[in-house]
This record gives structure tokens, C-alpha cells and sequence, in this order.
């Protein structure tokens, strides 16, 4: 994975411009100085991606301390453990050179389905009775046991089916890893210095008679239920102000169910717009496809993208045209989504991206022409124009 494909991918995490080329500076130098080999690691560098924003943003940097990630109940819990254990967790972390825990092998997809719906559970108080078993090498992994390995960060799963207790142990000790990190005072400073900006963010927007939080949570909430047809309940929240993303402040709102499904929505702080939506599910990002398949693909998703802005986002334009971008390196194609370009009335750019060799939605988000033109400049980039006239 170069440092180009790792850029591209965080372009993908809704979080602060500083947050995301800090973690990018760290999984480069990762990736380029050999340390990210582990054949236990996860496959998909998104996920881990994805890991490393949600260690940050549900340590507490968003702007409702119940909302922010940790449900109460679990915080609650969290802070009941005592510091010496949650001060050992944090060293552990700080001393493992890797960026995302890693498992012996995948889950079963009925493992998966029960795993999420014990998330749920854990963040309304269903804790597990006991706690994850933490060896410090490979050799002390019992085989029918459930257990963490400190040195290499990988869960040891048992070559049978997971007990709802396993899980839950296992989405708890997760838990504790990202609650230690407020123990750590580079986090803390960290954490500190985004509270004062979202609070300054905050004022701004209610000076100037934005939306409130909740109206945002209710649009996001909306699209969860229209379009994705997924309930939040028991799903992590986050929510934090930015000015930097978009031409006008936004709210950032997330939902997910740990290493399973994330959702995010940018909401416009003056009007409630949606500014930008995509979705991360477990397994997604193991798609292939070839340069052919793509190719194939672009007309339906090039009518499947003027569709989505008429019949979900309301538009009532005559959309002339559609451009799909893919790219290559070396003859490979290099593009985990193919993006369609269609440009409204008032001169505004949506970009409506599917799952390559599906017409699976994966995105939506305005585009500046800037940004547009740098896409579509690349000498790596291919761009199909489609008339959608009749």
C-alpha cells in the first residue's frame, strides 16, 4: 500500500484535517519502514484507518460529553475500573508498534451478525461477567481459549464458535483500550485544544442562527432511517463542528457499530443540507474488480447517480451529463469506488460514488470545481462522459 493509497483513503474519514495527517503521517512511516507485517494483521488498511480516527474522536474531542462515542452506561463503567489497569493498558498500546488489533482468524458471518448486536447491547449495560484473558506471547496462547497477545496485538480466537461472553469480553476490553487513551496527556492536550475550537465553532454558528445539534442528529437520524433503512439505537455517536471541510460549517455526525458498520453524515450548520453522506460496512472493501468490469459498470452507475440526486435528494435539474473517474497504475486498476460527477443548475458539483463492479452506494459529497478539476487532471485518472439525454 503506497503513501498515495493511504491520502486517498483518509480523504474518506470524516475527521479534523490535523487528525487525519497525523494518522496518515503515522501509517506511512509504518507501512514504508516494514513495521505493518503481520500475517494476523486486518486486511484492509480502511478499517484500520477508520480504528485510528475512532481512538481519538471517542476519547471525548466532539461537543456533547454523553453523545461522544462512550455511551453512558459504558463510561460509567469505564470509570469504575481502576487507573493502574487502565494506565497498563495505555502503555501496552503506546508500546505496540502497529496501528489496528489484528485476530487469528476471521469471524464467522454468524459471529459478525451476533457480535453487532451484542455492540448494541453493551452500550445500553449488558458487560460481560468476566474479562478478555491478556497473554504476552504467542506462547502462552491456550487452543480452545479465547485470549489477546500483548506483544503482537492479536486476538486469538478459538477454532469454534464465539460464546455471546467471548464477544463481550472482546468488545470490552476494545473499549478500554479507547478510554485509556484520556490517560495519556498528549491525547489529553489534544482533547483539550478541540474543545476550545468546537466551542468557538459554536458560538460562531448560534450567533449566526444555525442549526442546533439536535436538529443536525435529526436530519442525520432521518437518513439513517430513509435511506440506509438502519436503526441507531445502541449504535456509538459522535458529533463535532467544522469550518474547514465545506464552504460553510458543518456538522459531522457519525454512527457505528464497531469493526462492523460505520455511517457518516456532514450536515450544513446555515440550512440543514446535506453536505456529504458515505457508509463503511464490514466485508465491503474486499471487492475486486478489474479495469474491464469497471468500464462496464460505468453507465448504470452513471444513471444510478442522476437517480439518486433526483429521487433521494430532491433535485428537480435536467442533469445533461455524468462523468465517471476510475484509476490505474502500471495497467492495474488502482480504484476501490467509482465516483460519478454531475454538475446542478447553480453550478454546484455532487459526486455520487458506488463499490466497484456493484451499484452499491458508497458515497455522496459537494465538490468544489478546485478539487474536481484536480481529480479529473490526474495522469493516472480516466474520465467517461455519459449523456443522460434522452
Amino acid at each position: 500500500m503506497k503513501e498515495q493509497h493511504i491520502k486517498e483513503a483518509m480523504e474518506q474519514v470524516n475527521i479534523p484535517d490535523e487528525m487525519k495527517k497525523r494518522i496518515t503521517r503515522n501509517l506511512c512511516r509504518q507501512t514504508v519502514d516494514g513495521a505493518y507485517h503481520c500475517k494476523y494483521k486486518a486486511k484492509n488498511l480502511r478499517k484500520n484507518l477508520l480504528a485510528a480516527a475512532a481512538l481519538i474522536l471517542l476519547a471525548g474531542t466532539v461537543s456533547i460529553p454523553v453523545q461522544a462515542g462512550i455511551r453512558y452506561l459504558v463510561k460509567q463503567r469505564m470509570e469504575s475500573i481502576p487507573q493502574e489497569e487502565m494506565e497498563d493498558i495505555l502503555e501496552m498500546q503506546k508500546t505496540q508498534n502497529i496501528n489496528g488489533n489484528g485476530f487469528s482468524r476471521e469471524y464467522s458471518q454468524k459471529e459478525q451478525e451476533r457480535k453487532a448486536e451484542l455492540f448494541r447491547a453493551y452500550q445500553k449495560g449488558t458487560f460481560p461477567q468476566g474479562q478478555l484473558l491478556v497473554v504476552e506471547t504467542e506462547k502462552q496462547v491456550q487452543a480452545d481459549t479465547l485470549c489477546y497477545v500483548t506483544s503482537t496485538g492479536v486476538f486469538y480466537l478459538p477454532d469454534r464458535e464465539l460464546t455471546d461472553e467471548e464477544l463481550l469480553e472482546i468488545i470490552d476490553f476494545d473499549s478500554k483500550e479507547i478510554y485509556s487513551l484520556s490517560l495519556d496527556p498528549e491525547v489529553s492536550a489534544f482533547q483539550e485544544q478541540q474543545q476550545k475550537e468546537q466551542l468557538q465553532i459554536q458560538s460562531k454558528v448560534q450567533a449566526e442562527g444555525g442549526i442546533s445539534e439536535s436538529d443536525a442528529i435529526a436530519i442525520a437520524q432521518k437518513w439513517m432511517n430513509s435511506f440506509f433503512e438502519v436503526s441507531t439505537d445502541g449504535m456509538e455517536e459522535t458529533i463535532y463542528l467544522d469550518e474547514e471541510s465545506f464552504s460553510v460549517p458543518i456538522y459531522h455526525i457519525t454512527y457505528d457499530i464497531r469493526s462492523n458498520c460505520y455511517y457518516y453524515f456532514s450536515i450544513s450548520t446555515l440550512d440543514g443540507t446535506l453536505m456529504s453522506m458515505d457508509v463503511s460496512l464490514a466485508n465491503m472493501w474486499e471487492l475486486d474488480a478489474t479495469e474491464a468490469q469497471v468500464k462496464e459498470q460505468i453507465p448504470a452507475s452513471g444513471q444510478a447517480a442522476a437517480a439518486f440526486m433526483k429521487e433521494q435528494l430532491g433535485f428537480q435539474d435536467d442533469f445533461k451529463t455524468v462523468t465517471c473517474l476510475y484509476r490505474t497504475e502500471n495497467g492495474e486498476l488502482v480504484s476501490w469506488y467509482l465516483p460519478c460527477y454531475l454538475t446542478d443548475e447553480k453550478g454546484i458539483i455532487h459526486e455520487v460514488g458506488f463499490l466497484n463492479n456493484t451499484n452499491e452506494f458508497f458515497c455522496y459529497r459537494q465538490v468544489t470545481p478546485e478539487l474536481y478539476q484536480e481529480r479529473i487532471s490526474q495522469e493516472s485518472v480516466t474520465a467517461v462522459t455519459l449523456d443522460l439525454q434522452p
